[in-house]
């Protein structure tokens, strides 16, 4: 399966997942569980083969702006939304890897400071955006745990389930330190479950780009396109509704 395959399929499964939001329907927001994970994939595959990274972290900060009022219009209806697009947790996992990869070269004791420094800027709230933490987790699982060796696979499909479930796992801790009784997962936390469905498609990549035009132009178009699905579909969708 190609780069451009994943591509296509996140595309699917995050247009069905906001259709559901706005119907309301539970299958299609389990549907749409895969496209983050996807996403988050793409960028650790994009960071690594990347011609030019400083290039693709100006398009991913350029297509935050671009993406925050269709977000804002799409989920509340008004100009302003009390939180950051996905475009953003993007964009903050790729510069956490990005420094990451540099001191790993340099001083690996030290590289897991700036994806922990990302995840606490998420995590409490300093930086309020769109699946938060959960991103720049899911990119250093995705980065540490790059390969197709079955223990490389298992780790992925261990660490992604830590992160999705991150938050209850850690309820759950407190209530055991508290001696307290678990709280069951609630149904939001339980559809999460199908995100993990993502690592199929992800395992069976075969690390070739996929059937872009030939043209150099025609190429990056489709690049783009990709890019301005995400707040053009926002907009569509505020705009039927």
């Amino acid at each position: 399966m190609s780069a451009l395959a994943l591509r296509i399929i996140a595309c699917i499964s995050m247009l069905l997942d906001h259709i559901g939001f706005l119907t309301s329907s539970l299958p299609l927001r389990c549907i749409g569980r895969l496209a983050f994970p996807l996403y988050v994939f793409l960028l650790v595959n994009g960071f690594r083969h990347t011609k030019s990274r400083l290039r693709y972290a100006l398009r991913l900060a350029l297509f935050a702006i671009l993406s925050q009022l269709p977000f804002s219009l799409f989920l509340s209806g008004g100009l302003a939304y009390p939180k950051f697009n996905v475009m953003v947790t993007l964009l903050l996992a790729y510069l956490c890897l990005w420094v990451c990869d540099i001191l790993h070269r340099k001083v690996p004791l030290l590289c897991p400071i700036p994806l922990l420094l990302g995840f606490v800027l998420c995590h409490f709230g300093f930086l309020n955006c769109d699946y938060g933490a959960k991103g720049v987790l899911l990119a250093a699982v995705f980065y540490f745990c790059y390969g197709k060796a079955l223990l490389r696979r298992l780790c992925t499909l261990a660490g992604s389930f830590l992160v999705l479930f991150y938050p209850y796992l850690l309820n759950c801790a407190f209530l055991l330190y508290r001696n307290l009784p678990l709280a069951a997962p609630s149904q939001w936390q339980l559809v999460q479950i199908f995100a993990l469905a993502a690592l199929l498609p992800i395992f069976l990549y075969n690390g070739k780009i996929g059937h872009l035009p030939r043209s150099h132009a025609a190429g990056k178009a489709v690049q783009l396109a990709f890019y301005a699905f995400y707040p053009v579909h926002m907009l569509l969708l505020w705009a039927v509704r």
